[in-house]
């Protein structure tokens, strides 16, 4: 499927068939999160956002300059696994879209910082947290578990497994070599600048959107023209999804309603 924008209108097209039956639609599984128990700032494993605000006058400059040097995480992807592209995760069906955006985050970040690429489950955070069930959630349950207990590889977890069995201590020995704990809080109060901001930064967004019920990573600034944005996300519905994995959101959906980054720069160079 060629890339393109995706829109409430057009969403259908972009949505995930239930595994063995290509007509039906899978769900998404984002809950929405509940400010009122989860409020901006309270987070323990998330400080708020309090790197610099790019101004606004630079954006358009700064999006233009990545793309030109073909330096966006996106790019940053396509040779993040010894030269060749990470591959995007697959929820296969299930309501983790959740815990697979906060996983994407982590693999832009390792690929960023140049470490080798490690096959990362995030199933494994999703039974955990949900007790082996297709429940769903929002994207900090996820990052709160890569923090504390981390993400263990395929070879640990299988990818798409929900086996009890995966639950030993081997398995956790490895997922806390795979620890993220840098990641901050984006105030919905103020989200369109802490995004953008983050995006410039090279700092991947753990992203939750209530009108597709759904969470991805936002990865690039693609395009401001002055009044709307244009960013692409990394979806968690396989390579075959839009374009290897990747699409555009615009204008308001664009803009997620609650949003955690993955910290890849010390707030003193940023």
């Amino acid at each position: 499927m060629a890339l393109e924008i995706i829109t409430q209108h057009n969403m259908h097209k972009f949505m995930a068939p239930l595994p063995g039956n290509q007509n039906a639609l899978g769900h998404h599984g984002l809950i929405p999160r509940d400010f009122s128990l989860y409020p901006h700032g309270s987070l323990y494993y998330a400080q708020p956002f309090t790197l610099p605000l790019i101004p606004r006058s630079e954006w358009k400059a700064r999006i233009q300059a990545k793309i030109a040097a073909k330096a966006q995480l996106s790019d940053i992807r396509k040779s993040g696994r010894v030269g060749q592209i990470v591959p995007s995760r697959d929820q296969n069906g299930k309501g983790y879209c959740w815990m697979h955006s906060g996983v994407s985050a982590h693999l832009l970040a390792r690929a960023y910082m140049n470490e080798p690429y490690a096959d990362l489950s995030a199933y494994a955070g999703a039974c955990m947290i949900k007790n082996f069930r297709d429940e769903g959630g929002w994207g900090g349950e996820g990052v709160e578990f890569e923090a504390t207990k981390g993400v263990p590889t395929s070879e640990f977890w299988p990818q798409q497994s929900m086996s009890r069995g995966n639950d030993n201590p081997k398995t956790w020995e490895n997922a806390a070599l795979h620890k993220y704990v840098r990641w901050m809080d984006l105030d919905p109060n103020n989200m369109l600048d802490q995004l953008v901001t983050a995006a410039l930064l090279d700092c991947p967004v753990v992203s939750d959107f209530s009108w597709w019920s759904h969470s991805v990573c936002t990865a690039d600034i693609v395009d401001w023209d002055g009044r709307q944005l244009t960013t692409r996300i990394w979806n968690s519905w396989g390579d075959s999804w839009s374009e290897q994995g990747m699409g555009l959101l615009n204008g308001n959906h664009s803009i997620p309603d609650s949003a955690i980054a993955c910290i890849v720069v010390s707030p003193s160079l940023a």
